[in-house]
């Protein structure tokens, strides 16, 4: 299965949008959040002749701007996409979603074929709680997990995907981990941990902060997958 680069803050040429938040494409009918602009998410996935109207789902990480900015504007070109949100996206933006196709995510469940969400998990952020999703993506090589910003840490989408899946490998890791500021101990001590979890490639971007994604590409080496927009990557 390809992943598709759709936003982030770098880019492969000139003719792709970049800037803060995050979107991928997952195989060529499931959308991972939607970045902090429709502009330019709209921009990119026509650059990458993607067709909006055969999207079939979107899959929102967390209800913060720079991951759903493109939404409303994707769901004006194709309102049947269905929407997987956690509960509090539907508490804050109640009067957008109308007649929508919005689901709600509790738990793990599949959405679509070898495509899971870990259902919601509680994280902070500015000292207030926020619910945050990420997907499981199964093939042959193992599960890869693509993740929005981990604010309830990456840790745990990991031990999510572990525990549901114990016969297979972590293939890899994918998208924001939240680390802007923290010193380097502290992220080598995350990254000694991920390893021990067994994770075999890291591509991390986004809110995880350059300073911590040098101590990443430092880390896995070869094994690290440098994000940038336009790029496709084979889980």
């Amino acid at each position: 299965m390809i992943i598709k680069i759709i936003f982030d803050k770098d880019k492969l040429e000139d003719k792709y949008f970049c800037g803060w938040g995050f979107s991928c494409m997952i195989g060529d009918k499931t959308l991972f959040d939607t970045g902090e602009k429709g502009e330019y998410t709209i921009n990119n996935l026509k650059t990458l002749d993607i067709d909006i109207e055969a999207i079939e789902r979107i899959v929102i990480s967390h209800s913060h701007w720079d991951h759903l900015g493109g939404l409303w504007d994707i769901l004006a070109i194709n309102k049947n996409i269905e929407v997987f949100v956690c509960s509090d996206f539907i508490e804050e933006f109640k009067k957008e979603i109308g007649s929508y196709n919005f689901k709600v995510v509790d738990g793990f469940f599949q959405i679509a074929e070898n495509i899971y969400t870990t259902g919601s998990i509680t994280g902070r952020y500015k000292g207030k709680e926020i619910e945050e999703q990420a997907l499981l993506v199964k093939t042959g090589k193992g599960i890869s997990i693509i993740c929005g910003c981990s604010h309830p840490g990456v840790i745990k989408f990991i031990e999510k995907a572990k525990n549901q899946f114990p016969e297979n490998n972590i293939y890899a890791v994918l998208g924001g981990f939240h680390l802007i500021g923290e010193d380097d101990r502290v992220v080598k001590c995350l990254i000694e941990e991920i390893r021990n979890l067994g994770v075999e490639n890291i591509g991390s971007s986004h809110c995880t902060g350059f300073e911590a994604i040098n101590v990443f590409k430092e880390a896995y080496g070869k094994n690290f997958w440098d994000l940038k927009v336009g790029q496709g990557f084979q889980l």
